[in-house]
């Protein structure tokens, strides 16, 4: 199973497991969103959850993190019994992922959960229950960063009241809640992890702000507000 862990600086989680972890979440990532197109009002919000999975492949293909961590045969071996020669050790990878991107992404799959039931063969199918898994764990996580008594306020945010909330949603607003949240110091950073998880699941007003902004500049250079661009870029250099 997938693990997740807060950085050192609070900027985001850092996630990790083995290549069949990551495998049958990308897989069930691909399966609950949909082809291009299927979900109207979801194109922007598919694309993201799609980045988050070309992440995954990032890392699968190398170009992250892998650490080999030791899998318990030693301890077989110690307590005599015969095992064929086998690894020690497991290759695990790992990569970072910003907490709004990664609350964002944990928030809009319970959308496609539901927006796929309709094409689901039968209730045991894997995909829904991989997603399920991977949001608990990231549940877990942020309880474990925020405390019980701001995740209890939470919790309600978590089990969405009707489908369509995320429908023509900006995800450019995330773009802002990353840049806002890399900006704070440490101790900062910890304290507003609840506060991004409320905007995320809320619209506040500045996600109101934000969107009017965006289809302004859209009607100056004459284009679709889904074509305009972050108004401001996360740095490349992140004290995770």
């Amino acid at each position: 199973m997938i693990c997740m862990e807060n950085t050192p600086n609070f900027a985001g989680v850092h996630l990790a497991g083995d290549r069949n972890d990551f495998e049958c979440l990308s897989k069930a990532i691909h399966a609950i969103v949909g082809e291009e197109g299927e979900h109207l009002g979801y194109e922007q919000v598919r694309q993201r959850v799609l980045d988050f999975n070309e992440e995954i492949e990032y890392t699968l293909n190398g170009h992250r993190g892998i650490a080999f961590v030791p899998n318990g045969v030693d301890k077989l071996v110690q307590n005599g019994i015969s095992v064929a020669p086998i690894s020690e050790k497991n290759a695990y990878y790992h990569f970072k992922v910003l907490w709004p991107e990664m609350l964002f992404i944990g928030f809009v799959m319970n959308e496609f959960v539901e927006l796929s039931a309709k094409h689901r063969k039968h209730f045991w199918d894997m995909n829904p229950a991989v997603i399920r898994q991977f949001q608990a764990v990231l549940g877990c996580c942020l309880e474990r960063t925020i405390g019980d008594k701001k995740f209890r306020l939470l919790k309600s945010a978590l089990t969405p009241t009707f489908i369509g909330y995320y429908q023509n949603y900006y995800p450019q607003y995330i773009d802002y809640l990353n840049v806002e949240l890399v900006k704070m110091p440490k101790d900062k950073r910890l304290a507003n992890i609840s506060i991004v998880a409320k905007r995320i699941a809320n619209k506040d007003k500045n996600y109101i702000d934000l969107k009017r902004k965006i289809e302004n500049e859209a009607l100056l250079e004459k284009t679709c507000p889904t074509k305009i661009a972050p108004f401001e870029l996360c740095p490349k250099e992140i004290v995770w």
